[in-house]
């Protein structure tokens, strides 16, 4: 009896959670479709992960692309990852970098970590610089991964002046943003007292 129960209770538990999700599925088409970019951006995230439908990274493309033209920066984001992995689109790093620059420009860290790390395999001095500037913003914005980065480019002194006290002022904001690495990092400088 407790085994017929618990699987009446599976059917019943998966026939609402399917439901459920094709609800969520046509809000967010229906949103999409008003012009809400959260709704896209949403919906992409349901392609791009197989979350309720088939993964189908070109559908999830065409919502990231619909939010992006809108300036909803993460969308920008997502789309260029797509063209960057080159899954289930053709890969295009021109797109993929041109994406990253505009996230970037609407406040996306991730974004303009990426777009930094385009700058920083250019072999001018210049080139570099825009990447640490790209570097600086993204961990600004809150992307710990360019806080560490930049924490290591103080402290190691392979583009920057050594400069101990900035190297531990990105690390400590890595680990403000719950990255354990920063914080390593940060306890690496500090017992060897800087």
């Amino acid at each position: 009896m407790k085994i017929l129960f618990y699987m009446i209770f599976i059917i019943l538990l998966t026939d609402l959670s399917a439901s459920t999700i094709d609800e969520k599925k046509q809000s967010f088409e229906d949103a999409c479709a008003d012009g809400n970019t959260i709704s896209c951006h949403n919906m992409g995230l349901m392609y791009d992960y197989g979350d309720g439908v088939d993964e189908d990274d070109e559908k999830a493309l065409g919502f990231y692309l619909k939010a992006c033209d809108k300036d909803y920066a993460p969308s920008c984001s997502r789309a260029a990852l797509l063209y960057e992995e080159g899954k289930g689109i053709e890969e295009d790093m021109n797109k993929a970098f041109r994406l990253y620059s505009q996230a970037c420009g609407g406040g996306d860290g991730f974004g303009c970590h990426n777009a930094a790390v385009y700058y920083s395999k250019k072999e001018t001095e210049a080139m570099k610089n825009v990447a640490i500037g790209l570097y600086s913003k993204a961990c600004d914005e809150g992307y710990a991964p360019s806080c560490i980065y930049l924490g290591r480019m103080y402290r190691d002194a392979k583009t920057l002046s050594n400069d101990y006290e900035l190297a531990k002022e990105k690390f400590d904001l890595a680990c403000e943003l719950n990255n354990t690495l920063g914080c390593k990092e940060l306890r690496i400088l500090e017992e060897a007292g800087y």
